[in-house]
């Protein structure tokens, strides 16, 4: 997005909201809640004393959770499908627009496998960052540093605190402002084809179908 920004000089969703001064500060605050659930867990294990995460790490005999290599799996695979998809969009947008096809939607590469295949990886890099945080949160060094005492009862406190951030991030984009909106967009352009009907029938919304 900021590539495309700096490329474009600009982001054409905000050519209408800018002009609503009413719009513009909803869009604004949105932006910022957004920003703030998704950064939840990455700010709560910021807000842990040095001294407890030591101590935390220590419980383990080799120093690293289950949940910080299942986390980093799936945000290395998130963030791998999302880069992935994000340049092939770019690159059949640039051949579109010096005319090596004339295709009028997306249906390679990833686009094939799921018909929104960067909101999957969003989603999926957000889940990984939330597990790898849950597992440093649920230490009973790191719960009692920030005043949950320990048990079952902490222990569902800050996962729930962590889930907080892929869950917002898959409610926006698939029933506010991603899917719906992009939804709408092409329904209205090529809803009458039947290559596009196709493409929606046998391909997943979200997630990617292996084969």
């Amino acid at each position: 997005l900021f590539y495309r920004i700096l490329k474009e000089g600009k982001d054409s969703r905000f050519d209408v909201i800018k002009k609503n001064p009413r719009r513009f500060i909803f869009a604004f605050i949105a932006q910022a809640v957004w920003v703030t659930l998704c950064s939840l867990p990455v700010l709560a294990v910021n807000s842990v004393p040095a001294a407890a995460l030591a101590a935390a790490a220590r419980s383990s005999a080799s120093g690293v959770r289950v949940t910080d290599m299942l986390g980093l799996g799936l945000f290395a695979l998130g963030f791998g499908v999302e880069v992935v998809a994000d340049s092939q969009k770019s690159r059949w947008v640039m051949e579109k627009h010096n005319k090596i096809h004339d295709e009028a939607f997306m249906t390679r590469g990833l686009w094939a496998k799921s018909q929104y295949p960067n909101y999957f990886g969003e989603i999926t890099l957000w889940t990984g960052i939330a597990t790898a945080a849950a597992g440093v949160l649920r230490a009973p060094a790191v719960q009692v540093a920030i005043g949950l005492g320990g048990g079952i009862g902490g222990t569902v406190a800050t996962t729930a605190m962590s889930a907080i951030s892929p869950a917002f991030s898959y409610f926006i984009l698939t029933r506010l402002s991603g899917i719906p909106i992009s939804e709408r967009k092409y329904n209205k352009l090529y809803g009458d084809r039947k290559d596009y009907q196709e493409w929606k029938a046998n391909t997943p919304k979200l997630i990617p179908k292996i084969l």
